[in-house]
């Protein structure tokens, strides 16, 4: 499995949580994550193995450090392309575990269950 190297600090695969997939190309802002109702940005770059679908989406959440979701947000990506390469708004939800959360960007057919991407970024603080 590749390792991305421009990913922001703490980046990972995600088998920690289960799921073995390729590693997302995703970098993220606000780094550590901000206050409740702020906008954050996925940048997402990665070619996909198979063209999308109609249930193919970008998922981000955040999670406590065993994995439990605590909130979630689904992005649309249109069908039938082969590379996500965009900037993508996500308002930070109201609950976010802490001291300590991970933040999760994956590519998934929903539904489905099937992850073909995914990051996932360990943090112990937030700013603001």
């Amino acid at each position: 499995m590749p390792f991305m190297l421009d990913a922001d600090n703490g980046g990972s695969d995600c088998s920690i949580n289960g799921i073995h997939a390729d590693v997302l190309n995703v970098t993220w802002g606000p780094d550590p994550v901000g206050p409740t109702g702020m906008t954050m940005y996925f940048n997402v770059s990665q070619g996909l193995s198979q063209n999308s679908t109609t249930y193919t989406k970008l998922v981000v959440s955040f999670n406590d450090p065993s994995g439990l979701i605590s909130s979630a947000k689904q992005l649309e990506i249109p069908p039938s392309v082969n590379s996500i390469d965009g900037s993508y708004p996500v308002t930070i939800p109201d609950y976010i575990p802490a001291p300590l959360y991970t933040v999760v960007v994956m590519v998934t057919e929903v539904g489905i269950g099937d992850v073909s991407y995914c990051a996932l970024f360990s943090r112990d603080s937030r700013s603001g």
